[in-house]
């Protein structure tokens, strides 16, 4: 247990022994900031049973109890017969307000409720460089959300102070913080090692917070005409094409390949044999001088369908076989 821990249940045991039918509350953190776990005591008379107890909590302008609506940032615990305490963890901006308790049992009261100031750090800071064609640069330094609404920003190039070329602008977001985003316009070309420096000071900062930036080349950071994910699509557009490309030119090379073959195939059954001359005549010779045999021959012919010859190749030799 922390020594603040200890000091309070000492001082909120001491206020129940001397205060009676009054309860009273204290907080460890008044001015908290985001992100900080913040815990209210509640003190009342010395119940002599514990189990009795029962403490609801409230904020002002809220008409039903924190009790009553689950919450994982909020614990509830009765610490003893004449303490409880409500934590409230990873507080918010909005979780600003004042808090009360109320007591019921063998007593019944109301607290005289706490204050609670809740800040938000304009920590961390991103800077978003934006290179032209002409070598010129824009520095964007933004700001996380803030609250209040108080703030300094400046800017530093290797270590001098800039105040001309800087446009800054400050909006709400939807959680009601505050950010800021500040503008360095380098009109002429920058060189390469070359310190950009972004510092901000807030009220809830002990020392201002600030981001560098150092060119390492006068062509990286965010595009001038188009964002990266413009290229990112082209590119993948770019291989999509090129893969269809691919698979159309294989279906058209099979496609082409197996009408060859059919066309080779017809051709082949269908075209018309060339003879030689020399070779027509020779044959006319020997039809004239076997007409005799085939006029014999002619009455034994059956009945069925003459057999078709297949095409023979035929030589490209002129001489005749």
């Amino acid at each position: 247990m922390s020594g603040r821990t200890q000091l309070h249940s000492i001082l909120i045991l001491v206020v129940s022994c001397t205060v009676a039918d009054e309860v009273l509350q204290f907080l460890d953190i008044r001015n908290a900031i985001a992100g900080q776990t913040v815990t209210f005591h509640c003190s009342f008379p010395l119940f002599k049973d514990k189990n009795k107890i029962v403490v609801h909590w409230w904020k002002d302008g809220e008409r039903e109890f924190l009790n009553s609506r689950p919450d994982p940032r909020r614990r509830f615990r009765v610490e003893s017969k004449a303490s409880a305490m409500l934590s409230l963890l990873n507080v918010r901006v909005g979780d600003s307000g004042v808090y009360y308790c109320r007591v019921q049992g063998e007593f019944t009261g109301n607290g005289t409720g706490k204050m609670l100031n809740v800040s938000a750090s304009p920590h961390p800071l991103k800077i978003l460089p934006k290179f032209f064609a002409n070598g010129s640069l824009t520095c964007l330094c933004k700001t996380s959300g803030f609250y209040p609404a108080d703030y300094t920003i400046a800017w530093q190039k290797d270590g001098q102070k800039i105040v001309a070329g800087v446009t800054t602008f400050r909006e709400k977001n939807a959680d009601g913080l505050f950010e800021v985003s500040s503008y360095l316009h380098e009109t002429r070309p920058v060189q390469i090692g070359t310190i950009y420096i972004c510092e901000v000071s807030h009220s809830t900062l002990k020392n201002p917070t600030w981001v560098n930036y150092t060119v390492s080349s006068t062509g990286d950071g965010f595009s001038a005409s188009f964002p990266w994910w413009i290229y990112l699509c082209g590119a993948i557009s770019l291989l999509l094409l090129i893969i269809l490309l691919v698979l159309c030119c294989k279906f058209c090379k099979c496609k082409a390949r197996k009408d060859n073959i059919q066309m080779r195939h017809c051709v082949r059954c269908s075209e018309p044999i060339m003879e030689n001359p020399k070779c027509k005549e020779q044959a006319e010779k020997l039809d004239n001088a076997e007409m005799p045999q085939r006029n014999q021959r002619v009455g034994k012919v059956n009945d069925t369908a003459p057999k078709l010859k297949k095409h023979r190749k035929r030589d490209k030799d002129t001489t005749c076989a």
